[in-house]
């Protein structure tokens, strides 16, 4: 109960201060909100390319923001456009400023300072992380709630976030409100206690903190994050330099890459409806529509009876966007949702708006535990395996975890089918009955049996792709994963895609790595590297129905990433296939997944001689390093040694620069790190 004390006084502090600096919230150009009349729904994209930002589409006519020059120029070619609220920027600037006797929004600084607060008075439920920094150099937090926070624990894990887009600060007090709500009432209230005991929730509220601070929609770098995801890349007025191009997006990434989450939410405003996958295109549905739609209409019951639909109809087409980069690449729930028509409404509006969503949020938690879960290991060792999970008869995919090998899949009640997949193993086919009682959950412990013959490296993860063309391209790119069964993804010419292999292909005498192409005549470009933003390197064209290629010929001895071009025609991907030494594998009594058993911590991240390397608990087993350069290029070995606890590397002989650090043992560990001379 102290904790609680502790928290009910700095939530009253914070409620009472009058320290907020206006000076640290920078006034923004002047938008103003007008309504544009429209006879056909591609005039939204074409509103949207010159600069418009729209909030809201609805039949005959959208409401978004534009500068005064801009809405002389669109009337002046012929847009019917009525002002709805002059300079709506400076309104959303001047109430953020407003007082309300139970909430009001923070200052970046005092945002940071109460989180630090509620973690350390908090300190069994909660968990502050940093997910790294903004372009302009400001904190991207991450609050961890459960029952052992310190712990990667085998429960269904969720993800909330807002404030996307920095002048959408409501989004930001949505999430906000809900860290203080689970903590005010888990030590008073049956549901809340039970949730934080058998769940991991994260919650980022403020995942854009340079647009918060600046009152715009973008990044510190005038990028709009919802644009900058890697699934669809392109093809938008302000999507980045290329795909996760900025920092925050990076963040999150990484953040993905760690933890399955069984469902993702992300806050944002100007409408009041519910968008899930997909945004990038009108023609296919998402193959699991079922489902959201079943999550999508429960939210709305429980909340402001939000309207729900599919991104691209309910709302506009967009590339890029973050619900659509979770559920493509790893199927989890995903969806963005618009939570007031006000982006920034004053104070008053935060507590009304959070009551609105609160269980919503509490319904969707307890519905990342229902469905098909479990844990999937090595039946000899007992070591958990991270493996490609392909749910049927959907045929959609997800993933165990990297660190201990449990799964979360949200399903409703019936008969399923999951075909788990992991190199070096038999693929298992595992019948799955949800049941239609209680919490309609199916408990699976999957065992699998090491295959000595199943030795063809494969791809693993779709890492990014740029934008198709939506009119003629309805294939996944999830479909060039394993191994070539002619099932294809189609990249369109001057597209791409990047994926991530199981392990890293090695170089041998003559060919490393094979490209199959299922079917016509395109031709792309292919390109690897050992960093999966590259920089990349092309070692040849794939031009057939199997094209095969040296990385020696570029001077790798490995690499853990493919990128695809098209360079003619639309070349049918199939898969890519390569070589890995995993005789470990192919010998369970070595033992050699040490990997989800223990925590890597590199440091320091500014490097003036030594790099240090701690592993909590001892290595069980050795554990190997590369070192990297921005090229690519493999620059230093080194090696922890079964039973050790830390090692150093001296680097005083590189140059200054920018350098990743990877393991082969240890698929989740990518670093990167500055040498400052």
């Amino acid at each position: 109960m102290k904790y609680l004390f502790l928290l009910l006084a700095v939530i009253g502090l914070y409620l009472t201060s009058q320290a907020q600096s206006q000076s640290e919230m920078k006034r923004p150009s002047r938008l103003d909100l007008v309504r544009i009349e429209i006879t056909d729904i591609s005039q939204v994209k074409a509103l949207d390319n010159t600069g418009v930002i729209i909030d809201r589409v609805r039949d005959g006519y959208c409401v978004g923001e534009a500068s005064p020059s801009l809405i002389q120029k669109l009337s002046a070619q012929g847009y019917k456009i009525s002002l709805l609220q002059e300079d709506i920027s400076g309104v959303y600037y001047n109430n953020f400023f407003t007082k309300d006797s139970r909430s009001r929004y923070l200052t970046y600084t005092e945002f940071v300072d109460t989180m630090n607060v509620m973690a350390e008075n908090n300190p069994t439920f909660c968990k502050l992380e940093t997910l790294g920094y903004s372009h302009q150099g400001r904190l991207l937090l991450a609050m961890k709630i459960s029952d052992s926070v310190q712990v990667d624990e085998n429960e269904p894990e969720i993800y909330f976030d807002g404030n996307t887009h920095g002048d959408e600060k409501i989004g930001w007090a949505v999430c906000f409100e809900f860290i203080k709500y689970i903590l005010r009432n888990i030590g008073l209230n049956p549901t809340i206690h039970n949730l934080v005991a058998s769940h991991e929730i994260w919650v980022v509220p403020m995942i854009n903190p340079d647009g918060y601070v600046n009152s715009v929609r973008e990044n510190g770098r005038g990028v709009d994050l919802n644009r900058n995801m890697g699934w669809m890349w392109g093809n938008e007025i302000s999507p980045g330099s290329d795909a996760f191009s900025e920092n925050e997006a990076t963040a999150f990434f990484n953040l993905y890459m760690k933890h399955p989450f069984a469902i993702y939410t992300t806050y944002h405003a100007g409408d009041s409806i519910i968008s899930y996958p997909w945004s990038y295109t009108t023609y296919d549905t998402a193959p699991e529509k079922f489902l959201l739609n079943y999550l999508s209409q429960g939210y709305s019951a429980r909340g402001n009876n939000y309207p729900y639909g599919q991104g691209s109809i309910v709302m506009y087409l967009i590339n890029g966007s973050s619900k659509d980069y979770v559920y493509g690449t790893g199927g989890e729930m995903g969806w963005s949702i618009e939570v007031n028509t006000t982006k920034t409404p004053p104070a008053s509006s935060i507590d009304p708006t959070f009551n609105i969503n609160r269980d919503a949020m509490l319904w969707l938690c307890h519905k990342a535990g229902q469905g098909i879960q479990g844990s999937i290991y090595d039946s000899l060792t007992g070591q958990p395996l991270f493996a490609q999970i392909w749910a049927q008869p959907r045929n959609w995919l997800s993933y165990s975890s990297p660190t201990i090998g449990d799964f979360h899949r949200f399903y409703l009640p019936g008969t399923y089918s999951l075909i788990v997949r992991c190199l070096g193993y038999k693929d298992d086919t595992v019948p799955v009955v949800v049941p239609n009682t209680g919490d309609s959950t199916a408990l699976l412990n999957i065992a699998m049996i090491p295959d000595s013959t199943n030795t063809t490296n494969y791809g693993m993860r779709v890492i990014a792709t740029r934008y198709v063309t939506i009119s003629s391209n309805r294939t996944y790119p999830t479909r060039a994963l394993g191994l070539h069964d002619n099932i294809s993804y189609s990249v369109d010419n001057t597209k791409w895609i990047v994926i991530e292999m199981v392990k890293p292909i090695q170089n041998i005498s003559g060919s490393d790595f094979t490209v199959f192409r299922s079917s016509g005549s395109g031709t792309a470009a292919v390109k690897v590297s050992n960093i999966w933003k590259g920089p990349w390197t092309t070692v040849g064209t794939a031009n057939a129905a199997q094209t095969s290629f040296d990385i020696g010929t570029a001077g790798f001895d490995t690499v853990r990433y493919v990128r695809l071009d098209g360079t003619s025609g639309t070349f049918s991907l199939d898969a890519i296939e390569g070589y890995t030494n995993i005789s470990g594998i192919q010998n369970p009594s070595e033992n050699i997944l040490p990997f989800p058993f223990v925590n890597i911590k590199i440091y320091p991240t500014i490097v003036v001689n030594n790099l240090k390397i701690l592993c909590t608990p001892n290595s069980p087993h050795e554990i190997n390093f590369s070192i990297y350069d921005a090229l690519g290029r493999n620059v230093k070995t080194l090696c922890l040694s079964k039973g050790e606890r830390q090692t150093s590397v001296n680097l005083k002989n590189l140059k200054s620069g920018v350098y990743f650090i990877k393991s082969d043992n240890i698929s989740t560990i990518e670093d990167r790190f500055v040498i400052v001379k």
